[in-house]
């Protein structure tokens, strides 16, 4: 790591803590203390504010406005590689969004990082499920934050159809599928629907509110001991 990248990330870990010590630094960024007690000095000398207490560490003065958002490389390859992975996993809206945030950060950056993100050898070229799955998960995201009720019409893998009225709670992608997660009012239990076998869907009128034993966090306590998935 670059001495500027570490004094970046230096004042980025001490300003979401309330106290942080050398050791602690020293540990995080895999340098010696002694390095650490050398970039503090620096940072106080070129008027970052610094509060450094024997037995506490140090700390930055909330008043301190920070400068506009820097990125490191790793961080930018991260950042540019989830935002691909929105853009041909999602729903449109969700792509048109990462779509301006990835052209917000090509706008911000310095050609330098600028020129290194053009080379990564990481990307996202083609979309990763077909249009009737991307057509599911906006309306099936919306009614999840929403708690809309929602009627589908689903195929399982025997070929057999249901119709029932669900719950959403959550929607999961696993690489290849997309799975929602739901309390499904015909089975009265957690069911896990895959998107690509959903025939058809109606958001309803009707919301529905947690219960206990009917919500997500229920759900993830039943996972590792009932196979849920129709």
């Amino acid at each position: 790591m670059r001495r500027s990248d570490r004094l970046f990330q230096i004042v980025q870990i001490i300003r979401h803590r309330q106290w942080t010590t050398a050791a602690y630094l020293a540990e995080r960024l895999e340098v010696s203390e002694r390095t650490i007690y050398r970039d503090m000095q620096d940072l106080q000398l070129s008027g970052v504010p610094v509060i450094s207490e024997a037995g506490y560490g140090y700390q930055l003065d909330q008043s301190f406005n920070f400068p506009p958002l820097q990125f490191t490389e790793e961080e930018l390859t991260a950042l540019v590689l989830g935002l691909q992975l929105t853009m041909q996993c999602t729903d449109q809206q969700l792509h048109d969004a990462a779509e301006s945030v990835l052209n917000k950060v090509k706008e911000n950056i310095p050609a330098r990082l600028l020129a290194k993100l053009q080379q990564t050898p990481l990307g996202v070229p083609f979309p990763l499920h077909d249009k009737q799955v991307s057509e599911r998960i906006e309306p099936l995201r919306k009614a999840t934050i929403e708690k809309k009720k929602v009627v589908i019409d689903y195929l399982d893998e025997k070929q057999q159809s249901s119709h029932r009225t669900i719950r959403p709670l959550q929607l999961y992608f696993w690489g290849k599928v997309w799975t929602l997660t739901t309390w499904c009012e015909l089975r009265n239990d957690f069911r896990n629907f895959r998107l690509d076998r959903i025939q058809q869907l109606t958001l309803q009128n009707s919301y529905f509110i947690d219960e206990p034993g009917k919500q997500l966090s229920d759900f993830i306590t039943l996972m590792s001991t009932k196979d849920n998935t129709d």
